[in-house]
């Protein structure tokens, strides 16, 4: 998947303690992935809302220390553009 917003591939970085989590900068791209993880994958994510991109409505997608971080990316880097996988 690519932010819009950004123009860059979205890819899974990992917190040491929340395990791995993307950043997503705008509501549009946020709205359209929630819908493929709720919909398409059941990916179970918690997000968080970062002032650095919050005024865009954008979000941080948490998967938990047991997600797989390989798994996730190969989830994104099936998404296209416009949120359609």
């Amino acid at each position: 998947m690519i932010d819009s917003k950004t123009g860059e591939r979205i890819t899974v970085a990992l917190h040491e303690k929340y395990g791995p989590y993307i950043r997503v900068a705008t509501y549009a791209d946020a709205a359209a992935l929630e819908d493929v993880f709720d919909d398409h994958f059941f990916v179970l994510y918690w997000t968080k809302s970062p002032e650095d991109i919050a005024g865009d409505g954008g979000h941080e997608y948490y998967f938990g220390g047991a997600a797989d971080p390989v798994r996730v990316q190969t989830i994104l880097d099936s998404i296209s553009f416009d949120g359609n996988q």
